[in-house]
């Protein structure tokens, strides 16, 4: 096929013009955004029940749900947190499961499950859309906090309007007050109508939630069936409770007043100390980044003359801005790169032959480009260094069959003859180390998890670079090889800038070194596997970093004080913990989210977040320090400062998160022996030097007025527990009684009396309860005080009892410092192996533990890797023993990246792995075109030993210039600083470097070897 294409060479290049023009437009319709987008295959129930106990919401609510939601496949775990008042569920999926049909199921059994829930429980809402990240965040500033939430409207309307853009989920705002409508009863005219609760409570339930009519079937016609009743808030006044001893109509407007009052603020936010509300936009998936942000800016700058002129809203934070540094510093890698790659290949081929490997550059990117939206791959920086470790192999393609080709010329063939020839005989190697490379990054494409999905655009984008490069270099270059030939003088060319020298390293190397390797094979080749045996020693020594930090100027100090601090506190807190933290000069920008924390936006959620929970949000100056220092400095002075509160400091990973670095995990039935055991391992893992912050996810215990029941005077009364605590939820939170309409939502009417204000204490003998047994004089029941009822103690309770997968489950996590993992771990195992018991189980893992895993998986897909290129290898030389040869270079390679990790003591993690798993595709090249033309000149003819010195003199040149042209590629990004992927460039310049020079020794050794042990056996 490819012969036919060479021989006409303007239908081909028409097609592949074609192509290229398609590639080209491609990149311009192609998203762009910071990092892959990782679809995270969790959701959450979350059930709202007033005013219940932890205790109760687990038993009503939380367990019922779990025994459900355990028995649906696809489920791999169900981990929940049953509060105050609310049930949160977290569902994790498995990464093969079908997430519609999971979820449909879930829908379908919270369903069926919520029916048999209290009364007074709301219901449960699933989320199954959950993504990480953000388009942009604004911040809408005012001095008086006060105007500030007068603004509430103004800002409602602004939210359908922004999700009106197309590539917008949603809006997420904070900082505002919600209301909602509140029933105030009047006691004294409660008294003198002689009208009950229980009578203002089944009025009103009566009137809002009446049971629907259905449909009834007169004839041929089906007519629905509706009863008119109130629906508007507003007419809940007018509801009729009775007739009074006149025989006039009561209503509920006449022992009460409706009013519209608002509901606790979740969050209070400062920007600079001036009050802000805070409006974040969330993106649909497969958006293009700077297209969307240009939308929405210019909406918001449109919306933004609503506000009064003495308001001023800033732009806080955009992924656009992030996306534009990105693709401009790769950009200029990119193009780094290009030039030295191409100033490699004039050091070693002639300016035209240059100048032709040079051109195959753009086109085989052009040519990659086109099956990426097919594969869902978008253009961001891992896409992007994708394609950069691609340039500096798909350039050896096209040096190959160059140089081959000019062999032939050499030899006497013509142009055309020339060209086919010199162009087939390398064209079985060349596809099958395209092959080889693509055995190598396809396996990466099925790495699961978030792991998975950040990585797979990097093996896809390579894949398709490098095929797009095996067809240029066996279409363009011999077509332009023999056209070149037909044009040119009988005149030789230099062959590059240094080709004399290139001459003379071949010559040296054929005659000075193989021959010596020719006389004592064997010798050589252990020599070399036992110095790269002895380099994996260095491992221990290499540091492990799974995902670093980022190079981002954001620092987010994470605070939790003690349970029962009001919101408003923990924001003066946290205002105090501001001015400290500003007296370093390296701090240019403050903001505080007093409450549920930032908006999800820097990648460090609050978990059990409330009103004593707030983030303060830095941004560095990193010419002056850098974060990693900011953290450092402040996180134990802030400790020291406030020793009352967990203090976290942290900035965002250049990666998927991977939680804690040590979690440990304690199960037991008995909510108060867990909580002894984990009080007991945190107070003795804290005594650890270096343990850092050390937190459990149940938190401090939540001061608490127990009320006990009188049960004699109770009895003597004929009144209920229901009935006391009805009378006292009165006062403090108000009773639920029903829903209304709120536009497409439904809102619930609270019922109170004699509301109790913050800061007030409750006043049982204040409160009365009508006796069922007694009576006055004239007939009315006896008003019986509460404190006769119920007698009070204060204690403390647990605010928090988490679950996993249906069993208590509490979470200890550990935050030591980077040099105090290792120990610290170990030291941990023991004290964790002594709270083992027979009702408690302890398992200890977290970073450490899912940075075990992925090399685990990685290390099987290697082995993959290893077997898919060794049966490659098998097809094409007919030979079990000399693809183990060509395999043994991958070994040489990997200890290659393990002396250049330990040299410049770059972090052993994520990236590092991946560039290791990719030598074993791109070094195997250099062995195989050695191996390939030695076995070519023993069928000419050409005794054992001429074959492997010819090999050296023929085949230094391009093995040099294909490997110096993939670390030229490279450098850039190595000395880019880069965190990410600095150790990704690192990994594989190593291993290139190393294994080159490793590879012209041990491979011709062992080749001598292999080839003399085979004739003996025959």
């Amino acid at each position: 096929m490819f012969n036919a294409l060479i021989k006409k060479p303007k239908v081909t290049l028409i097609f592949l013009l074609l192509l290229v023009v398609i590639g080209s437009l491609t990149y311009f319709q192609i998203p762009k955004r910071e990092i892959p987008e990782i679809s995270l295959n969790v959701g959450t129930i979350t059930t709202v029940y007033p005013g219940a106990a932890p205790n109760v919401v687990e038993r009503d609510i939380t367990t019922p749900l779990e025994k459900e939601l355990l028995d649906i496949d696809g489920m791999d775990s169900v981990t929940s947190i049953s509060g105050l008042g609310i049930s949160n569920i977290v569902l994790e999926l498995t990464d093969d499961a079908d997430r519609d049909k999971v979820f449909s199921l879930v829908q379908q059994k919270v369903s069926d499950v919520s029916r048999e829930f209290p009364e007074d429980a709301f219901e449960p809402t699933v989320n199954s859309d959950i993504q990480m990240g953000a388009i942009a965040s604004y911040h809408i500033l005012h001095e008086d906090r006060e105007f500030l939430l007068e603004q509430k409207d103004v800002i409602d309307n602004w939210i359908p309007q922004i999700e009106k853009i197309d590539g917008v989920r949603k809006v997420t705002v904070k900082g505002l007050e919600e209301s909602s409508y509140t029933l105030n009863l009047d006691s004294e005219n409660m008294q003198e109508e002689r009208v009950l609760l229980p009578d203002v409570i089944t009025a009103i339930q009566n009137e809002l939630e009446i049971t629907p009519l259905g449909s009834k079937q007169e004839g041929n016609q089906i007519s629905q069936l509706t009863f008119e009743h109130i629906e508007n808030i507003e007419e809940v006044e007018s509801v009729f409770l009775k007739k009074d001893d006149e025989g006039n109509s009561l209503h509920v407007g006449d022992i009460a007043s409706l009013t519209q009052v608002p509901t606790d603020q979740e969050d209070l936010i400062t920007y600079n100390g001036t009050p802000a509300i805070s409006l974040t936009i969330m993106q649909e998936k497969g958006v293009d980044i700077p297209t969307l942000h240009a939308k929405v800016d210019a909406e918001m700058e449109r919306l933004s003359k609503d506000l009064p002129e003495e308001m001023k809203m800033e732009l806080y934070y955009t992924q656009n801005d992030i996306v534009s540094k990105i693709f401009k510093d790769l950009g200029v890698s990119f193009l780094i790169s290009i030039l030295a790659v191409v100033l490699i290949t004039f050091f070693g081929l002639n300016a035209v032959s240059a100048i032709l490997v040079a051109i195959s550059i753009p086109i085989s990117i052009a040519l990659g480009l086109i099956p990426l939206p097919y594969a869902n791959v978008d253009l961001n920086q891992i896409s992007i260094i994708g394609i950069i470790i691609a340039l500096g192999i798909l350039v050896d393609d096209a040096i190959v069959v160059n140089d081959n080709i000019q062999r032939r010329y050499q030899l006497g063939d013509g142009p055309l003859e020339g060209a086919i020839k010199g162009s087939k005989e390398v064209r079985v190697s060349i596809i099958t180390s395209t092959l080889a490379i693509v055995f190598t990054f396809l396996p990466l494409t099925f790495l699961g998890g978030p792991n998975g999905a950040f990585i797979s655009a990097l093996p896809t984008v390579l894949i398709a670079t490098i095929i797009g490069s095996t067809i240029v270099a066996l279409t363009i270059v011999p077509i332009f090889m023999a056209w070149r030939q037909k044009k040119k003088k009988r005149k030789k060319a230099k062959d590059g800038l240094l080709g004399s020298q290139f001459d003379k390293a071949s010559n040296w190397y054929s005659t000075r070194i193989l021959t010596k390797v020719v006389k004592k094979p064997l010798l050589t080749g252990l020599a070399v596997l036992t110095f790269c045996t002895a380099s994996y020693a260095l491992v221990p020594f290499i540091p492990v970093v799974f995902f670093p930090s980022a190079d981002r100027e954001e620092v987010t100090v994470s605070v939790t004080y003690p349970a029962g601090t009001p919101l408003e506190e923990t924001e003066s807190r946290l205002q105090e913990m501001e001015e400290s933290i500003k007296t370093d000069e390296a701090v240019y920008e403050t903001t505080i989210f007093a409450g549920s924390g930032e908006p999800g936006i820097f990648g460090s959620t609050l978990s059990n977040s409330g009103e004593n929970t707030g983030q303060v949000v830095l941004r560095v100056d990193r010419e002056l320090q850098s974060t990693a220092d900011t953290i450092a400095q402040w996180q134990p002075k802030l400790r020291d400062e406030n020793p009352d509160a967990l203090v976290m400091l942290s900035t965002i990973e250049a990666g998927p998160p991977v939680g804690a670095p040590i979690a440990l995990t304690v199960v037991g039935e008995d909510i108060e022996e867990l909580m002894e055991s984990v009080n007991g391992m945190k107070e003795e893992i804290q005594s650890l030097e270096g343990s850092g912050a050390v937190i459990d996810d149940v938190g401090s215990a939540q001061p608490t007025i127990n009320y006990v029941p009188n049960r004699e005077a109770m009895e003597e009364h004929g009144i209920t527990a229901q009935e006391i605590s009805n009378q006292i939820r009165l006062v403090t939170e108000g009773i639920p009684v029903g829903s209304y309409e709120a536009g497409l939502e439904r809102e619930t009417l609270t019922i109170v009396q004699d509301l109790v204000e913050d800061g007030e204490a409750i006043v049982l003998e204040a409160l009365e309860l009508p006796s069922k047994t007694e009576t006055t004089e004239f007939g009315a029941p006896v008003l019986v005080p509460l404190e006769e009822l119920v007698s009070v103690e204060e204690t403390e309770v647990l605010p928090l009892i988490p679950h996993k997968d249906g069993d208590r489950t509490i979470t200890v996590r550990v935050y030591p410092g980077e040099d105090d993992k290792q120990q610290l771990e170990a030291e941990v195992k023991d004290i964790a192996a002594t709270y083992e018991s027979d009702s408690i189980s302890v398992s200890v893992g977290g970073e450490s533990s899912a940075r075990s895993d992925f090399f685990i998986e990685v290390g099987k897909l290697f082995l993959i890797v290893i077997f898919l290129i060794y049966i490659l290898m098998v097809v094409q030389f007919n030979s079990l023993r000399l693809p183990l040869l060509i395999m043994s270079s991958v070994y040489l390679a990997i200890s290659g990246a393990v002396i250049g990790l330990f040299i410049t003591q770059t972090g052993l993690g994520f990236m590092a792995m991946m560039g290791i798993v990719s030598l074993a595709g791109i070094v195997v090249r250099n062995a195989t075109v050695f191996i390939e033309f030695m076995e070519s000149r023993l069928k000419e003819g050409a005794t054992l030993s001429e074959a492997v010195i010819d090999s050296g003199k023929a085949r230094l040149r391009p093995v040099v210039l294909t490997a110096f042209t993939s670390i030229a590629a490279l450098l850039p990004i190595a000395f880019s600083g880069d965190v990410l992927f600095t150790p990704l460039a690192i990994s594989i310049i190593s291993g290139i470097f190393f294994s080159t020079f490793f590879t012209l020794l041990f491979v011709p050794a062992f080749y001598i070897v292999i080839k003399r042990r085979k004739v003996k056996e025959a």
